[in-house]
């Protein structure tokens, strides 16, 4: 399967379960859920190779196997959900360190020193409700910030950036809706902003990688 068939069946059972979270619950919804990801692990093996290619496929396994847990009505569904996009986010973080280029941009350490700020007032805004699940929730806040600080300081694609910023807000949307009072529509907005944060981060890697392939092809026909 290429590239663009595999994209466009993403599209496709993303906006599949946008129609079915109305009917909630349904028999399978957790793999309606976590289908969309699985079609990122696809891009990722025909896209990458090597071991960035392992990394992302392996947060990515880890983001799917978070969405079943969240979807399934089971004991301890939101902790193992929130253990297992933990681990995803430091495979991200060290995705991107292995992808890492000098000389972030000042715009790049301004936007940093803001994501950080925007951690801390989210930390002592959300964590006195957290109750038994502070120090989990508060471990998961550290990862995730430290994932797109990663993203921007390493110098990695605007489009990692953007997608790893995109997931700092879906996940402040669904702390919000967990911990404090809903957003209006937060089930739609949270998946609309995770899928659109995956979508992005792996197109992003995947141009970066496209990028620096063709840096060292003309520095070797130059060389040569």
């Amino acid at each position: 399967m290429n590239k663009t068939s595999i994209l466009v069946l993403f599209f496709l059972a993303a906006l599949t379960y946008f129609i079915s979270i109305a009917f909630i619950p349904y028999t399978g919804a957790f793999a309606v859920k976590a289908l969309p990801i699985a079609l990122l692990v696809m891009l990722s093996y025909v896209s990458l190779e090597g071991k960035i290619r392992n990394l992302i496929m392996c947060a990515l396994v880890a983001s799917g196997t978070g969405d079943v847990f969240l979807a399934l009505d089971i004991e301890h569904s939101f902790l193992l959900g929130l253990g297992s996009f933990l681990i995803s986010h430091i495979i991200y973080v060290v995705s991107f360190s292995n992808l890492k280029s000098p000389n972030a941009t000042a715009a790049r350490k301004g936007i940093t020193v803001v994501v950080l700020t925007y951690a801390a007032l989210m930390a002592s805004y959300l964590l006195p409700d957290t109750g038994e699940l502070m120090i989990p929730v508060l471990l998961y806040l550290l990862v995730i910030t430290c994932m797109a600080a990663t993203a921007l300081l390493f110098n990695l694609h605007k489009l990692v950036v953007l997608g790893a910023l995109v997931f700092v807000c879906s996940d402040s949307l669904l702390a919000l809706s967990v911990f404090k009072t809903p957003v209006p529509f937060s089930t739609y907005w949270v998946m609309f902003t995770y899928y659109s944060a995956q979508f992005l981060i792996i197109s992003g890697v995947i141009a970066h990688v496209s990028k620096e392939s063709s840096h060292r092809f003309s520095g070797e026909l130059q060389t040569g």
